[in-house]
């Protein structure tokens, strides 16, 4: 996801899973021809480490550029052919969801098909079932309220394949939804790979098979295929990530379900995909979907934001980034070794397509900037709307403190919570929103009659203040659904979270220092033992971002994650021990306390130990 909340706390930016690819402004000036604007991809690609990259550039007249630059094997010096397949990531979901439509348009399925209906077998909750069920709309839209994958489920290294409900059952952790279906964005794999199985399951073939007859060929694209082992035949690129100054080969690593991440395609596919859409979906052989079809699939339908108008968000498998003006439409992907993107607009009648074989995400936005600059170069330039006069008379039940209620991850969701946590008021005239860990967002209002709203360099509305079912007060920015939450409940938390961190983390100086008094004094050890586990529950959290660490490294060269899954299972279990032991012996031990300081220092620390362990607790870390 492509949004404006990452700002982690360097302690624990390494626990987030989510990872984001932000767009650089556009280079100036940018290329005017197409072999400037491959001169100055070459050049950054050499400077930057980059072994390759397709490319795909498009109008509604004419393919420009369709080919590669650099290598598809830095090894063998393979140079990037028209028909070399890279690994696209998520930009898989916006062809798994165009096979959803076909499926729809065939009679197969309806979009506000209720999933237990359709697929009784699925093993996942829903505690507002009754009224608010989960439909197939809402799987293509993330509204199903269903926690994304952990990178524990990246990829699958047992050696075996998860065919059909097995290929599904492996996310059954995520699988139960943690507000009303429909309500909410909140960006899941695990939807697709539901949406992966209803498709084999109603068409009675591989994902793959489907695919390559029902979507692929259609559009025009030979080369593609979601084959999970990328065994199917093709030339296939090799992804790296650099290491110790020399390109490291990443293993075309399967995942455990095709439907989230596992399309490989050419820049011969991507073209002739772009010219489709940029056509109203008409190919040179037949109409592939009809227009009405191709306008749901752009417009979000389902979740709060999108009904009150804000539309240029996620749609079916099909996001809106407003970029320079235009909203572009399309998806991105990350997996190990490769960035892709695969982005157009229709009104303009341009596209582009790209990824690269090297895990090199300053390039990605370098790139990304300098190709929408060469396609974007001959259009008008947008014009930003007159300014509305700021009026809000009902602002008044909005003001206050705000946090995000729509995080992606199960197990780390708290940070993007807290980290999310605002104040909103309308002083100078905007609705500003007040990040409580530094930083302030302004907004102009976008339209008179609306409480809807627009950054001052945007040029369409992406906030609002809405009111949800129950007619409480709702803010939203892009996918983003914050609700209301008390002053106290703003502030306590935050301090909680940072200010017994900080303790935890003194606790270890503590230690230290008693373990040498004890050598001199020789105290009962259960008084030794009230000193030294806070230590031992704060060095378990050290355990933890050790593991984060390492796991992120992992994630980018698709390596197996075992030791890292050891070493988070060792730090979150250690963790709860120590805890628990610290607040056990000093209730054991209080008596014999002495100093008033260490009294407070100690109740402060087990205070601290059991707010975090709550926290982890209710976020699902032991269950």
């Amino acid at each position: 996801m492509f949004l404006l909340k990452q700002k982690l706390l360097p302690l624990l930016v390494i626990l987030v899973t989510a990872t984001a690819l932000p767009c650089l402004a556009q280079p100036n000036p940018a290329p005017q021809t197409i072999a400037g604007l491959v001169s100055d991809l070459q050049a950054e690609m050499q400077k930057q480490h980059v072994a390759g990259m397709m490319l795909s550039i498009v109008t509604r007249d004419s393919a420009l550029f369709s080919g590669g630059i650099g290598y598809a094997d830095a090894d063998k010096r393979t140079q990037v052919k028209p028909h070399h397949l890279f690994r696209q990531a998520s930009v898989t979901k916006l062809f798994v969801a165009l096979g959803v439509l076909k499926l729809v348009q065939n009679g197969q399925l309806a979009l506000r098909a209720h999933l237990k209906d359709v697929a009784p077998e699925i093993p996942f909750r829903n505690e507002w079932e009754e009224t608010s069920p989960v439909t197939i709309e809402d799987l293509l839209e993330h509204s199903t309220g269903f926690a994304d994958k952990s990178p524990f489920e990246e990829y699958n290294f047992t050696g075996r394949r998860f065919d059909g409900l097995a290929g599904v059952k492996v996310f059954e952790k995520f699988m139960f939804s943690r507000w009303k279906p429909g309500e909410r964005h909140a960006y899941s794999g695990v939807n697709y790979a539901i949406l992966a199985y209803l498709i084999e399951k109603l068409s009675r073939q591989s994902l793959d098979n489907y695919l390559r007859n029902h979507v692929f060929s259609p559009l025009g694209m030979p080369d593609a295929n979601v084959d999970l082992a990328g065994k199917a035949p093709g030339a296939y690129a090799q992804g790296y990530v650099r290491q110790a100054g020399a390109y490291r080969p990443v293993p075309h690593q399967p995942q455990y379900n095709a439907g989230y991440g596992s399309l490989n395609a050419s820049a011969g596919d991507l073209t002739h995909a772009l010219q489709a859409y940029l056509h109203g979906w008409a190919t040179d052989s037949s109409q592939f979907l009809s227009a009405d079809y191709l306008r749901q699939s752009e417009t979000p339908h389902s979740y709060l934001s999108a009904k009150a108008g804000l539309h240029h968000t996620y749609a079916y498998g099909n996001e809106g980034y407003e970029l320079e003006g235009r909203v572009f439409r399309g998806h991105r992907g990350a997996i190990g070794g490769f960035l892709s993107a695969f982005l157009y607009n229709r009104e303009a009648g341009v596209g582009y397509a790209f990824s690269i074989n090297t895990h090199n995400e300053a390039f990605y936005r370098q790139a990304d900037a300098l190709i929408r600059a060469f396609v974007t170069k001959g259009l008008s330039k947008p014009v930003l709307g007159k300014r509305v006069p700021f009026k809000t008379p009902d602002f008044g039940r909005y003001a206050g403190y705000y946090r995000l209620a729509n995080p992606g991850q199960l197990y780390t969701g708290f940070l993007e919570q807290f980290q999310n946590t605002l104040r909103l008021d309308t002083a100078g005239g905007h609705l500003n929103a007040h990040l409580l860990m530094g930083g302030t967002m302004h907004f102009e209002q976008a339209e008179s009659a609306l409480l809807r709203f627009k950054a001052p360099h945007a040029y369409s509305s992406h906030a609002a203040l809405l009111l949800d079912a129950s007619d409480e007060p709702v803010f939203t920015d892009r996918t983003l659904y914050f609700t209301p939450i008390s002053a106290f409940n703003a502030w306590f938390s935050l301090v909680m979270l940072l200010g017994g961190m900080v303790l935890l983390l003194s606790s270890i100086v503590f230690g230290l220092a008693n373990g040498i008094l004890y050598i001199r004094k020789r105290w009962p050890l259960p008084i030794l033992l009230v000193r030294l586990t806070p230590a031992l529950a704060a060095t378990c959290i050290l355990l933890i971002i050790s593991a984060g660490t390492r796991l992120m490294e992992l994630m980018k060269a698709c390596l197996p994650m075992d030791n890292a899954q050891v070493l988070w299972m060792a730090g979150k279990l250690g963790f709860a021990v120590f805890v628990i032991a610290t607040i056990g012996l000093l209730a054991m031990t209080w008596k014999r306390l002495h100093s008033l300081w260490l009294r407070i220092y100690l109740v402060l620390l087990a205070v601290s130990g059991g707010y975090w362990l709550g926290i982890l607790m209710r976020n699902h870390w032991y269950w």
